[in-house]
């Protein structure tokens, strides 16, 4: 995907989310094989993070403690929207076509405005939650390798 097309999928994607929660893009950092991009409201930071052929993730975070931070993806585990990845998955590469990108971009941003609202507004009550949870997968993932290392 070219560069000006990747900028019409954000701009798109994220147009709810500017409008809704006054997020504006600050920052787009292309390099070779992948691209950050910020957003940023009064209150709150959203990083897309994407390397190329595997799916981006959202990090979302308070603009006056960086510290406090967590992904869209622990988020949704908290809420259980999805299931808690196992730490077999970790070490999976997942692998995601040019072509799909736009509409995953989108869910993305579809998943935040449903359920980051207080995220967006400045509210980040639920963040040691998601850092504990980061934290214990964290620590599963390291058990896996070094059983994996043994073997």
């Amino acid at each position: 995907m070219k560069k000006a097309e990747f900028e019409q999928v954000l701009n798109q994607s994220f147009s709810i989310l500017e409008c809704r929660y006054g997020l504006k893009r600050v920052e787009t950092a292309f390099r070779t094989g992948g691209v950050t991009v910020r957003f940023e409201n009064a209150t709150t930071v959203v990083t897309l993070e994407y390397e190329i052929k595997d799916e981006p993730w959202l990090l979302i975070s308070d603009i006056n403690n960086p510290e406090t931070k967590s992904t869209l993806g622990w988020l949704l585990v908290e809420l259980g929207v999805i299931e808690t990845p196992t730490p077999e998955q970790a070490f999976q590469q997942k692998y995601l076509s040019s072509a799909n990108l736009p509409a995953f971009i989108a869910k993305m941003c579809d998943q935040l405005l449903q359920y980051g609202g207080d995220l967006l507004r400045g509210d980040f009550a639920i963040i040691p939650a998601l850092q504990g949870r980061s934290q214990k997968y964290i620590q599963e993932c390291k058990h896996y390798a070094e059983i994996r290392r043994m073997k």
